[in-house]
């Protein structure tokens, strides 16, 4: 296949586009969403602890992740000198979604020319979901790039480059530079989500690619001693680091792991606490159709014009873009947990799908009897995607301001801060919500303390005989059990409230005289941390 590589004027075009299109809804973003929190208050913690391995919530190991996008977001923030605003903590996923598109630019390219690269690129960054996530603090966009990296150096070994004679296929042999790339790539898909997703999302199109093609001399490029070796070292290095801390992680990692790969049947007969929604079978592909927007017409028409070739040529393009953009999600369908942010992984060659349906359907349409005259490709290309920059301002910019479900809560912290000195004890017990509880901790002050449950009431710590505490109305009675309990104010509205007892609540609670203080608080596990198991109780 002859190379046909973009040049460097088409990946300043898609960078400019990503910057003005990610800037303006960052720009509009509103308060931190309940999953923003994670990512946010975490790498706050990490910046202040300077524990570079094991994130913290409060006092307890935050070990569901691994921690590259807490450093990466770190040295975002002080880069820009800022950590108490929430675009900082988006800048990440903004910067991981434009390299992910200019990637697809050189994918695109590299397999159609240049022009169809730009649009595969530009395609990519204003699918619905792929905006929504790079434009969010959360941590699942830092995996894209990672994986597109990963795929997209397979592709070129595989069908873009010229392929040497002498290539050793021997498991202790040597191999151009390319595949050792590959195989460090491969490996840095477990630094950036939970243990072996991304490698899972990886290994699945190129194992079904290989076994497609039948070809064994392909195959073998990969059993290689030293590229699985340098897979070990990148993979590893991380897990080891926190079992050596923390042993007990592992049953962490198994709830992860199994919870979310496994079939649903199976997850119940190993009795695995599962940690992702159980989704029926077609989940995918219902939500496809709202993923892609507004492209999945167009995407459809470029798996029609692509479908002999994935058929009938071995080692194609198509193929390849068959076996990433499908059999992934075919692959994950049948696993127990399921949920669309995974699908950020597989957009890129939907992607390149939708510019290959949008230059068939351009070529159809100059053929038709219109009544206009049709403008040149470039002028209709530039005002489509000009359009959807407006679009997504406008609606994001709606949505921040009036639509955003955390607004209430955020009002609810800020006024919280202006009555509570900064100095006084100020409590928080998010409950189970633990997710709820990171986001509310990245807006109170230095020095608020999570209650894990609220037996830890009892914590010596706490014995200066009074605190203000954040919790649920619905809790007054339970705090009540600890001392004389006064309610102060309440959020408006609540996230999912069904009634005003569900709202967070600000607290003055004067600890009881015969209240029995604990010396010390007890340790936290990782699965406990994330209250998959009950406990511990301070009692």
């Amino acid at each position: 296949m002859p190379y046909h590589p973009p040049k460097f004027s088409d990946y300043i075009l898609a960078l400019s586009y990503c910057v003005a299109l990610y800037a303006v809804v960052l720009a509009v973003g509103g308060p931190l969403t309940m999953h923003e929190g994670v990512l946010s208050q975490t790498s706050r913690q990490m910046a202040a602890d300077h524990d570079w391995i094991v994130p913290h919530y409060d006092e307890a190991p935050w070990l569901e992740r691994p921690p590259l996008p807490q450093w990466i977001t770190i040295a975002i923030t002080r880069l820009v000198g800022r950590d108490d605003v929430e675009w900082a903590f988006r800048v990440g996923p903004a910067l991981s979604g434009t390299l992910a598109v200019l990637l697809t630019v050189w994918l695109g390219g590299a397999f159609y020319g240049r022009k169809l690269g730009v649009l595969s690129g530009l395609i990519l960054a204003t699918m619905y979901q792929f905006v929504r996530y790079s434009t969010l603090a959360e941590a699942d966009m830092f995996l894209c790039p990672i994986v597109t990296s990963c795929l997209t150096m397979f592709a070129y070994l595989e069908i873009i480059r010229t392929r040497g004679d002498k290539e050793s296929r021997l498991f202790p042999g040597t191999r151009p530079w390319p595949v050792l790339a590959f195989f460090l790539l491969l490996g840095m898909t477990n630094l950036a989500k939970g243990i072996v997703f991304g490698t899972a999302m990886c290994l699945v199109p190129i194992g079904v690619f290989l076994l497609w093609n039948a070809g064994m001399n392909a195959m073998l490029r990969y059993v290689w001693l030293w590229g699985w070796l340098a897979f070990a070292a990148v993979a590893l290095a991380w897990p080891v680091a926190v079992y050596l801390q923390h042993p007990d992680v592992v049953e962490l990692w198994r709830s992860d792991l199994f919870g979310r790969l496994l079939p649903q049947d199976a997850v119940a007969q190993t009795k695995i606490i599962g940690t992702a929604n159980a989704e029926p079978i077609w989940y995918y592909l219902a939500n496809w159709f709202w993923v892609v927007a507004p492209w999945p017409l167009l995407a459809v028409a470029g798996l029609k014009v692509t479908a002999s070739a994935a058929f009938m040529q071995r080692n194609s393009a198509q193929r390849f873009l068959w076996c990433w953009a499908l059999v992934t999600p075919l692959a994950f369908s049948l696993a127990h947990g399921k949920h669309h942010h995974y699908m950020l992984h597989f957009l890129p060659p939907w992607g390149i799908l939708a510019a290959l349906g949008s230059a068939w359907a351009w070529r159809r349409i100059q053929t038709m009897p219109l009544w206009f005259p049709l403008p040149p490709a470039r002028t209709a290309m530039a005002g489509v995607f000009l359009l959807l920059l407006v679009l997504n301002w406008v609606s994001f910019n709606f949505k921040g301001g009036h639509l955003h479900r955390s607004s209430g809560d955020t009002a609810f912290l800020r006024k919280v801060m202006d009555v509570v000195p900064a100095k006084k004890s100020l409590l928080l017990h998010p409950g189970e919500e633990r997710l709820e509880g990171l986001r509310m901790l990245f807006y109170c002050h230095d020095g608020t303390h999570v209650l894990h449950n609220l037996t830890f009431l009892r914590d010596a710590r706490l014995s200066s005989g009074e605190a203000f505490l954040i919790a649920r109305g619905k809790d007054m009675p339970s705090i009540a059990q600890f001392g004389q309990v006064t309610q102060i104010f309440q959020s408006e509205n609540t996230r999912r409230e069904q009634s005003p007892a569900d709202r967070w609540t600000l607290f003055h609670v004067q600890m009881g005289d015969k209240l029995v203080h604990l010396p010390a608080p007890l340790r936290i596990s990782p699965i406990q941390a994330m209250y998959r198991v009950d406990g511990p109780w301070l009692e």
